[in-house]
C-alpha cells in the first residue's frame, strides 16, 4: 500500500504523513445549490402547515405547583400559565401514586385566554402526583400537550386503604377492598408516546445503527481490506459508541414516557422492564439495547465480519439490531405487510445511508491503492438494489398509513417533506455514481483529485441521509391520518352521532362499559377532512356527586382515536349522558346529546336511585346501545 494514502494500515500505525488536499474542481455545484434553495423554499411552506410540531403553539410558561415541587400539604388548585392564547377545548388529568385522581374540576380559562385553573375538590394523597395537559389552539385544532409532576409530603388522605377514583377493585363482587398498592401501574403503548428526549435518542440510535450496519455490509461485500485501516477501525468504534449512547437515551426516555413519569425515573434500569408491556415498539427498544451492547464484540475486532469462522454471528448481531427499527410502528391497516415493509425499509436504508457515510468519511478520506477503487465500485453495485427496496417499502408504508391525507394531516405533510429529501438524496447519489463510474472506469488506484471530488459528492448524499433519518424520528411523533384497522376489543357501549347539517358521522365506543376505568374509542367517518375541536364530554347520572369528564379527541378528519385500556373513569353505575361538540367545514355541532348505561363492576344491572335505568330486558355489559341518527338530539 502506498503511504500517500493519508493513513496507513495498522502494521504501519506510526508512519502518518501530512496529506495535501487538492483544489476543488467542478462538481455540478450550481445545480446542487439551486436544488437545495428550491427544496428549502418548499420545506418552509410545508412546515408552516405542520402545526403540531411547530413553535407557534402556546407553550407552558409556569405552573402552580411547579414541576418537581415538594409540597407540605395538598394543593387546592392547579394553575397553568401559557406563553400564548389557548382555545376552549382543553383537558387536564391528574394521577397520584400511579392511580387516576378525578376529584378535580374542568379547566377554567382566564379572560386573557392564557391561564387554565383546575380546582381540586378533595385533598390529594401523599406521594408523587403527575399532571398531564392538552390544550387546543384558538382556531379549535389540537395544540400542545405535556406533563409535569410534584410531590406531596403529607396529606389527611392516606395512600393505603383509600379507594382512588377510578379504581374498579374497590366494589368487586366479593366486596373486598384492594389497596392502592395492589393496582397495576398504567403503561402506555410505546408507539403512542414521544417527547424531545425520546426523539433525540431515537434519531441517534437509528443513525448509529444504520451507519454501523451499512459499513459492515460494505466491508463484507466489497472492501475486505477495511479492517486493516486504523481510520476504519476507529470510525466503527466511534459509531458504535454513538449508537450505544443514543439507544440508552432512547430506552431511558421511552420507559419514563410510557409510565407518564419524569426522565429521571427512567434512569432506573428496573423501569426498563415496563417497556415489555408497552407493545412491540417497547419490546423492540429493549431488544435493540441488548443487541447494541453485544455488537461491541464485532467493533473491537472488525475483521470478524470477513473471517469465515465468525462471519455469521458478526453480521447477524447488527442485522437483528436494525430489524428492531422496523417494529417502531406495527398498527394500522395491513399490519403484517406493514411489519415486513418496515423491516425491509430499515435494512435497505441502513445499507444505503451507512455505506455512503463510510465512503465519505473513511474510504475517500485520501488517495490510496486499488482496494479503495473496489470499495467505491462495490458500493455502487449494492446501493442500487438498496435504493429500490427503500423507495418501494417507503411507498407501501405511505399508502398503508396515510393514503390520501398527505396534505391534510401533519404526519402526511412531514412524510411528504421527507419524501422530497429522499428524492434530493437520490438525485445527488445518481450524480455521484456517474462521476465515480467515469473517473474509476479504468483506474488502478485512487488519485488525490478523484478522492476529493468523490468525497464531496458522496458527502453531500450522506448529509442529506442524516437529515432524512432525523425526519423519520420526527414522523413517529405524529399519528398517521389513514383509518387504522379496527381493534379486537369487545366494546360494550357504542353511541353513534349523525348530523347531516354539520356533515358529521362518528361513533363513540366504551369497553367494558362497567364501573371503573374504561377504554375509549372514537371513529370519525365524516367529514373526511377539516374537522376541528372534536370534544366528547361525559355527564354522570343525576344525583351523583361526580363531575363531568371532558376528552379532546386528536382527529382532524376520518380516522380512529383509541385510548389505553384503563383510561376513562366512569365511577358510578346508571344512566350517563354523552355530549359531542365539533366544528366541520359544513357547520358547527355545539353539543349532540345521547345517553348510555354503565353497569356495576361485576356486570350486574345497577339497582340504585342514581340516574334512570331503562326497562330493557337485556341490559348487560355486552349490550350495544347504538343511537340511530333520527334519535340523536342536537342542542342549541
Amino acid at each position: 500500500m502506498s503511504e500517500d494514502r493519508g493513513y496507513p494500515r495498522r502494521a504501519r500505525a506510526s508512519n502518518y504523513r501530512v496529506r495535501v488536499v487538492p483544489a476543488r474542481t467542478g462538481v455540478p455545484g450550481r445545480t446542487l445549490r439551486l436544488l437545495l434553495v428550491a427544496l428549502a423554499a418548499v420545506a418552509g411552506a410545508l412546515l408552516l402547515g405542520a402545526v403540531p410540531a411547530g413553535a407557534q403553539q402556546a407553550g407552558l410558561e409556569e405552573s402552580e405547583p411547579a414541576d418537581g415541587a415538594e409540597l407540605n400539604e395538598p394543593p387546592t388548585q392547579i394553575v397553568l400559565r401559557f406563553d400564548g392564547e389557548v382555545g376552549n377545548a382543553n383537558q387536564v388529568s391528574v394521577s397520584c401514586n400511579s392511580n387516576p385522581f378525578t376529584a378535580i374540576s374542568q379547566p377554567n380559562r382566564s379572560d386573557d385566554n392564557r391561564t387554565l385553573t383546575v380546582e381540586i375538590v378533595e385533598p390529594m394523597p401523599a406521594g408523587t402526583c403527575n399532571v398531564a395537559w392538552t390544550v387546543s389552539e384558538p382556531s379549535g385544532e389540537v395544540g400542545a400537550s405535556d406533563r409535569f409532576s410534584f410531590e406531596i409530603l403529607s396529606s389527611p388522605i392516606s395512600t393505603t386503604g383509600t379507594t382512588v377514583p377510578g379504581d374498579t377493585t374497590a366494589e368487586a363482587a366479593g366486596g373486598e377492598e384492594d389497596t392502592a398498592g395492589d393496582v397495576e401501574d398504567e403503561v402506555l403503548d410505546a408507539s403512542e408516546v414521544s417527547d424531545g428526549a425520546t426523539w433525540l435518542g431515537r434519531v441517534l440510535s437509528t443513525l448509529g445503527l444504520a451507519v454501523l450496519f451499512g459499513s459492515l455490509v460494505l466491508i463484507v461485500a466489497a472492501w475486505p481490506e477495511g479492517p486493516e485501516y486504523i481510520l476504519a477501525v476507529r470510525f466503527l468504534r466511534s459509531v458504535w459508541l454513538l449508537t450505544l449512547i443514543g439507544t440508552a437515551l432512547y430506552v431511558v426516555a421511552l420507559s419514563a414516557a410510557v409510565k407518564g413519569e419524569s426522565f429521571g425515573n427512567g434512569l432506573n434500569p428496573s423501569a426498563w422492564f415496563d417497556l415489555l408491556d408497552a407493545g412491540w415498539a417497547g419490546r423492540a427498544a429493549v431488544a435493540r439495547l441488548i443487541l447494541v451492547v453485544a455488537c461491541v464484540w464485532v467493533v473491537l475486532r472488525p475483521e470478524r465480519v470477513i473471517d469465515p469462522t465468525t462471519q455469521l454471528p458478526a453480521i447477524v448481531l447488527p442485522t437483528l439490531a436494525v430489524v428492531t427499527l422496523g417494529l417502531s410502528r406495527t398498527g394500522g391497516d395491513l399490519a403484517i405487510l406493514g411489519v415486513i415493509a418496515g423491516i425491509a425499509h430499515s435494512l435497505a436504508m441502513a445499507i444505503w445511508v451507512g455505506g455512503v457515510v463510510l465512503l465519505a468519511r473513511v474510504v475517500l478520506a485520501g488517495p490510496g491503492e486499488e482496494d479503495l477503487v473496489h470499495a467505491v465500485r462495490g458500493f455502487n453495485r449494492i446501493s442500487g438494489p438498496a435504493i429500490v427496496v427503500t423507495i418501494v417499502s417507503g411507498l407501501v408504508q405511505l399508502y398503508r398509513l396515510d393514503g390520501g391525507s398527505l396534505f391534510s394531516e401533519s404526519h402526511g405533510r412531514v412524510l411528504l417533506l421527507k419524501t422530497m429529501l429522499v428524492a434530493a438524496m437520490l438525485f445527488v447519489g445518481l450524480t455521484a455514481r456517474q462521476v465515480s463510474q467515469a473517473r474509476l472506469a479504468r483506474a488502478n488506484d485512487l488519485s488525490p483529485p478523484t478522492a476529493d471530488r468523490l468525497r464531496r459528492a458522496f458527502g453531500t448524499e450522506a448529509a442529506i441521509g442524516v437529515v432524512v433519518i432525523g425526519f423519520s424520528g420526527w414522523l413517529l411523533s405524529f399519528t398517521p391520518g389513514k383509518v387504522p384497522a379496527s381493534d379486537e376489543v369487545d366494546y360494550a357501549i357504542e353511541e353513534t352521532i349523525v348530523d347531516p347539517e354539520a356533515d358529521i358521522d362518528l361513533t363513540v365506543s366504551l369497553a367494558p362499559g362497567r364501573v371503573g376505568l374504561n377504554k375509549l374509542r372514537v371513529e370519525v367517518r365524516q367529514p373526511e377532512t377539516g374537522l376541528t375541536g372534536l370534544t366528547v364530554t361525559f355527564l354522570p347520572p343525576e344525583g351523583s356527586e361526580l363531575g363531568s369528564i371532558s376528552q379532546t379527541v386528536p382527529l382532524s378528519g376520518a380516522g380512529i382515536a383509541v385510548s389505553p385500556d384503563d383510561y376513562l373513569p366512569l365511577d358510578v353505575a346508571g344512566a350517563w349522558t354523552m355530549q359531542v361538540s365539533a366544528t366541520t367545514p359544513a357547520g358547527n355541532l355545539p353539543g349532540a346529546n345521547t345517553s348510555f348505561i354503565v353497569v356495576n363492576a361485576d356486570g350486574s344491572v345497577p339497582d340504585s336511585d342514581i340516574g334512570s335505568i331503562p326497562s330493557a330486558p337485556a341490559v348487560t355489559a355486552a349490550t350495544t346501545t347504538a343511537v340511530p341518527a333520527a334519535e340523536t338530539t342536537v342542542a342549541g
